[in-house]
């Protein structure tokens, strides 16, 4: 049986975020820098196909780090394909028909379609680049992340880590697990807005402090990373205004992507989403629910970080194909990867872009945006828009918020014509 938290909670202050989100937009933090990992490598080796072709292996010392971009692998400086990972994050390989592999020289990750030795010479000679000071107006409209009318009541569920299997998880399983802000006392249905995080370690331990995100459910001593709450503040300010917030936890699906999909998770992230609209479609009819008759699933909109803004794309494609589908009105990928390079028809979709990303560097969520504007006839609203400044937020394992990086401040200022260097990751 569900696990159900009420609780009450008076509408927060608004983050930025849901300021964008209630004007078909969003604006947050994307991802932190990432570093060489050439230094972590012990050996590599390439073997011929009986097939044709070679397959490049490279051992590593220790795992990569857990990372919303995808890893690569390069041979002398030059990228030969994406990298899968083991399941136990020790050994990256590729294949290729790339004859200049027989000989190789060295062997390295590389990420963003950036090999990081060359990429980092390359900034080094780069000129410096001039921003124009931006103009100044006044706003003339009411901030929506203001808080809204109604308190927030909360209505967590947890089904518990392995209630369900996903087919684009190779069939294994994974949690099913959500914080529900609701809007206290409002009548009738109200629309429903789903958001679904990125990809960071799964588990951690609360000793030791050491993260691990190669076992699902958590060793023993290890505990799940609430990455799902992260997204509070935005929620409540969202919940205030009488929409129906659902924060769907994805720890299952980082822990096995690396190893167990061809897709770096995407479909299964699309899966989770329509198991827990199927969830709330239920409770949304079940008598002495705390959900009965709160929820109005014609009404729906969807916004994913990272690997969650593919994820939330995929889940809208699925939701078509459905013989009765929900009202998917709006879908939001926030800072996304974009891997498979879908486009999205009949749904209106704001990507947001953000200016000191150091993950998903390369900034491929505006194919979102390009592939679907220029490839499908159809009439609805696109939008695509580079946030200045915004970097890496997470929730640390504590619970507090936390920022990997601190941008230039940009209010009342000339933007940053390029961001900062981040600190290194803390272990």
């Amino acid at each position: 049986m569900p696990r159900f938290a009420p609780a009450r909670a008076a509408g927060s202050t608004a983050a930025v975020l849901a300021a964008v989100l209630l004007a078909v937009g969003l604006g947050a933090p994307a991802a932190a820098d990432p570093s060489n990992e050439s230094t972590n490598a012990k050996g590599f080796t390439v073997e011929p196909l009986p097939e044709g072709g070679w397959r490049v292996t490279l051992e590593l010392e220790e795992p990569l780090p857990v990372r919303d971009a995808a890893p690569e692998l390069a041979v002398d400086g030059q990228i030969v394909g994406a990298a899968k990972e083991s399941p136990d994050g020790l050994t990256l390989t590729t294949e290729t028909t790339d004859p200049a592999v027989a000989d190789a020289g060295g062997v390295e990750v590389a990420w963003n379609g950036e090999v990081p030795g060359v990429a980092a010479a390359a900034r080094r000679g780069a000129p410096w680049q001039f921003t124009p000071k931006p103009f100044h107006r006044k706003p003339v409209y009411t901030d929506p992340a203001t808080p809204g009318r109604y308190a927030v009541e909360r209505l967590d569920y947890h089904l518990g880590d392995t209630p369900t299997t996903l087919p684009g998880l190779s069939g294994l399983p994974v949690e099913l697990r959500a914080a529900v802000y609701a809007p206290a006392k409002a009548r009738g249905e109200r629309p429903v807005v789903v958001f679904l995080h990125g990809r960071h370690s799964a588990c951690y331990n609360p000793v030791t402090r050491q993260t691990n995100n190669t076992n699902w459910p958590c060793a023993e001593g290890f505990i799940p990373i609430d990455s799902y709450l992260g997204y509070t503040e935005t929620a409540r300010a969202l919940a205030s205004h009488g929409y129906v917030v659902v924060s769907v936890s994805a720890n299952g699906i980082n822990a096995k992507d690396a190893s167990f999909t061809d897709d770096n998770g995407a479909a299964a992230r699309g899966e989770l989403v329509m198991k827990h609209l199927d969830l709330l479609a239920q409770w949304n009819g079940k008598r002495g629910h705390p959900l009965k008759d709160r929820l109005d699933l014609s009404d729906v909109g969807l916004m994913g970080h990272s690997r969650g803004g593919e994820g939330v794309v995929e889940a809208a494609l699925m939701n078509a194909e459905r013989r009765h589908p929900y009202g998917i009105r709006a879908v939001l990928p926030l800072a996304p990867v974009d891997f498979g390079r879908a486009s999205l028809p009949d749904v209106p979709m704001a990507v947001l872009l953000p200016y000191c990303d150091g993950d998903v560097s390369n900034q491929q969520g505006q194919h979102f945006f390009d592939d679907t504007r220029y490839s499908l006839d159809d009439d609805v609203l696109r939008s695509s828009l580079m946030i200045m400044g915004p970097t890496t937020t997470s929730s640390t394992p504590s619970g507090r918020r936390a920022t990997r990086s601190r941008p230039p401040a940009t209010t009342g200022r000339r933007p940053p014509t390029r961001c900062a260097a981040p600190p290194a990751r803390a272990g």
